[in-house]
This record gives C-alpha cells, structure tokens and sequence, in this order.
C-alpha cells in the first residue's frame, strides 16, 4: 500500500513540474528554454533593457541577433533558428511572408522611426542636406541599400532630391546603421543617414545631429514583427511577444525615441 502511494505521490510531483515549465513562470525549471530574436539593429538598446526586464520573473532566455534587416532575411532563409524577427522594413517582413516563414496572423507594425542627417563635430556647421552634394562635404555613410533599410530610404531620398548621380563618388557604405554612426564618429565619413534612435546615441563630443529628413522623401519608416511559423519555442515565444506590447515596452522604446504604433 505504501509503494502505491508513493507512485501516486511521485507523479503528481512530476506532474506539478511540467506545470511550470512556461516561459512566463516565476517558479524555477529544471531546464531554460532560449527564445530567439533576430532584429533590426538599431533595436539593439532598448531590446536589451526590454529583455533584461523580462528575464527577471520568466524561466527563458532570451538571445537576440541585431543586424541590417535584410541580412536577417536571408539567414531566416537559409535555415537560421528564429522564434520571433522584428524588422526595419515592411518589404523584408513581406519578403518572409510571401516565402511562408512567419505567421501571418501574429503580424503587426510595432513601431515608426525618423530618418535623422548627422555629422562629425567638426562639419557641424558645414554639413546641411543642401550642402551635400557642394564641396563641403566629402563622404557620406550609409547602410547598404540591398541589406539595410536605413541605406534604402536614404537612396529613395538622393533620387528624390534629383542629387544621386552627384553623390557618387562620395557614398561610403555600411553593413547597418551602427555602423555609419561609427564611421561619423570615427572620422571615417563626413556625414551620414541614420535613425532618430542611432542619432540620440551620438557622442556629442564626436559628432552632431543636424536634422531629420523631410519624410516625404522616403518610404515610411515602420517596424513590422511577427512570429515565425515554425518557431523552436513557439508558446515561449508568444508570451515574450506579449510583453513587448505591455506598457514597459511601449516606454522604453519611446525613451530610445521610437514611436509606438
């Protein structure tokens, strides 16, 4: 009789344990699921606080992977685990839509972004958007059109100012907009077109915001996330997904100057 109960005991413990083992728990596993979150890079600052936040009361990790939108497109594409992207671009979101990657339903423009010129310290009072294509400015930064988001709406806005065959000779490419805030930071360009949220992060000591670009000229700066159709951790996965959308997400990315759709 005792053995009996004993078993019995056993598996209710047992049971009680897969009870908790939700990403949302604040009770501790055995085991740690790991969501993964591949997102714009210039995500980066507020999803790191966003992630720190909620890893304090739930029993996943969660691992992101900031890059050029694009380039996250085609590590999805080619076989890349990802639970949750988060992009830069309606296109590249539409991109993996189209090539059945994402679940459409959990779909959803997440946040709007500006388009923001700066420049090194030193040009701060030379380098305008009209004085882009005269000889007071040498280099320009900007994000690989294919790959980076940034560097395509920056394109659409040389073509619209009639100013792209002018500027040629002086566009220095980068792999993502942290990176061309580097090159103005460093000296390796003159200027450079990066978000409102990068440019808010300049060393104002090394360089300096000159202005937002008139949004006319561009494509609309939104930021489209979903989860993936065939994510490892789908349910942990969701419930991170939730907490993006709670009022401390919606702070935080506010803070870093996005605006919440």
């Amino acid at each position: 009789m005792k053995k009996i109960i004993s078993i019995a005991l056993s598996l209710v413990l047992a049971l009680s344990m897969l009870a908790l083992t939700g990403c949302g728990s604040e009770e501790e596993t055995a085991e740690t699921t790991e969501v993964t979150v591949l997102a714009a890079a210039s995500l980066t600052d507020a999803l790191d606080e966003i992630i720190a936040e909620y890893e304090k009361d739930a029993n996943c990790t969660i691992t992101p992977s900031y890059a050029g939108s694009g380039d996250l497109v085609q590590q999805i594409e080619g076989g890349a685990p990802c639970d949750i992207f988060i992009s830069a671009s309606k296109a590249n979101m539409d991109q993996l839509e189209e090539g059945g990657y994402i679940d459409s339903e959990t779909r959803q423009d997440m946040l709007t972004n500006t388009l923001t010129l700066i420049s090194t310290i030193e040009k701060k009072d030379s380098v305008t958007m009209d004085s882009l294509t005269t000889d007071a400015v040498g280099t320009i930064a900007v994000g690989e059109p294919e790959t980076v988001p940034a560097g395509k709406y920056a394109s659409q806005v040389f073509d619209n100012m009639q100013i792209t065959d002018q500027l040629t000779d002086k566009i220095v490419y980068a792999k993502d907009v942290r990176a061309v805030l580097n090159y103005v930071e460093t000296g390796d360009a003159d200027c450079g077109f990066v978000y409102k949220t990068d440019a808010l992060l300049i060393d104002d000591t090394k360089g300096a915001i000159i202005e937002d670009v008139d949004s006319s000229l561009h494509d609309p700066i939104v930021y489209p996330a979903a989860i993936m159709k065939e994510a490892p951790q789908a349910e942990s996965a969701a419930d991170f997904y939730d907490f993006l959308q709670t009022d401390f997400a919606k702070e935080v990315f506010e803070k870093y100057g996005f605006s919440v759709k």
